[in-house]
């Protein structure tokens, strides 16, 4: 796993704060931790836990480790003892059941999402997308409210509805974290289950 923690490898690290998301660069690799910089002023402590993640070949890597020293916007990071490999596709995908108001030139749309991810959704509507169009959505996900665009990239006819698949466009890296950590925490307590 050390062979993928390596200089200029950019990572998303997250504490037990939400607010602590951030996206994060490898600077240096030392014998026993590595230094990350962060990409944007967040409070982190030696000795706190964090966990990273990041896209490899092999799918997504994720580990949970300890702070060893903060200096400034750069953490030295403890290497973690055990990893994962969570999948191959760049973000989680899981099951929901939230119905979402879709928005494009004033006319609302109501749509029932079958699965999200912190890259978009698939979900099914009464009538028929456009492929590639921009649809204004928010989502409520715990606590807080995503607001993004949805740009379909695939339709199919149902029955009587259509199931669109695509991406969120214009979403902000601290919301996109936060639904990476909302999908991770959710697929870790169905697999527990």
């Amino acid at each position: 796993m050390r062979n993928q923690i390596i200089k200029n490898k950019e990572f998303n690290i997250i504490s037990r704060s939400i607010d602590n998301a951030s996206k994060c660069t490898v600077t240096e690799i030392c014998e026993d931790c590595f230094k990350i910089k962060l990409n944007r002023h967040v409070k982190y402590e030696p000795d706190e836990s964090v966990e990273l993640f990041t896209m490899t070949p092999n799918g997504q890597l994720y580990f949970e480790t300890i702070v060893k020293n903060v200096e400034n916007d750069i953490l030295s990071i403890w290497f973690p003892i055990t990893y994962k490999y969570l999948q191959r596709r760049e973000f989680s995908r899981i099951n929901s059941d939230k119905e979402i108001i879709l928005t494009k030139d004033d006319k609302n749309i109501t749509a029932k999402v079958i699965d999200i991810s912190a890259g978009g959704l698939k979900l099914s509507t009464n009538e028929q997308l456009e492929l590639l169009s921009d649809y204004k959505t928010e989502i409520k996900i715990e606590n807080r409210v995503v607001q993004s665009i949805f740009e379909p990239i695939r339709i199919e006819a149902i029955q009587n509805s259509f199931i669109s698949s695509g991406r969120f466009k214009e979403i902000t890296n601290y919301d996109r974290i936060a639904l990476v950590q909302y999908c991770f925490s959710r697929q870790t307590e169905n697999n527990n289950k």
